[in-house]
């Protein structure tokens, strides 16, 4: 496996030597390679790399780090694998968002109690012109089976 130095980890996500150890100290991204002793330079994998990523975007997007270590803590707690790896986040008028599937987002700091719908309207148009284009060819059939 390969590991990256703090100094590439900051240049890497762009994140400061502060959120480097805060973000450790806290428990929002622990560099996932065990330094050899106290006082030991941090060592980061590829994975913690798109976790600092992940949390750099979410506090671009206005998500305070309170919500952002709630949020973390509450996907943690059910379970369900690294939230900040492999899961799709929306950050959103101060709240924290994951997609559960291609139709519905759930609220993340409200205990999952919201979970909203996703409407894609171009896949809406999309689906509208499929629709009108089989209607049309099953009228086009009919007409044809009436006339014959």
């Amino acid at each position: 496996m390969t590991h990256y130095s703090a100094s590439t980890a900051i240049r890497v996500t762009g994140v400061t030597q502060r959120n480097l150890e805060y973000w450790d100290q806290a428990g929002i991204v622990v560099p996932s390679v065990p330094a050899a002793g106290t006082g030991r330079p941090r060592r980061y994998s590829f994975q913690d790399l798109v976790r600092l990523s992940v949390v750099r975007r979410l506090r671009k997007a206005g998500l305070s780090l309170q919500h952002i270590q709630k949020g973390i803590a509450k996907l943690r707690a059910k379970g369900e694998g690294d939230p900040l790896s492999g899961t799709v986040l929306l950050a959103s008028g101060g709240t924290l968002l994951r997609r559960l599937d291609k139709t519905s987002l759930e609220d993340v700091l409200a205990d999952g109690q919201l979970v909203f719908s996703v409407i894609a309207t171009g896949r809406i148009e999309e689906e509208t012109r499929a629709g009108i284009a089989r209607v049309e060819r099953e009228s086009a059939a009919r007409k044809k089976a009436h006339a014959g």
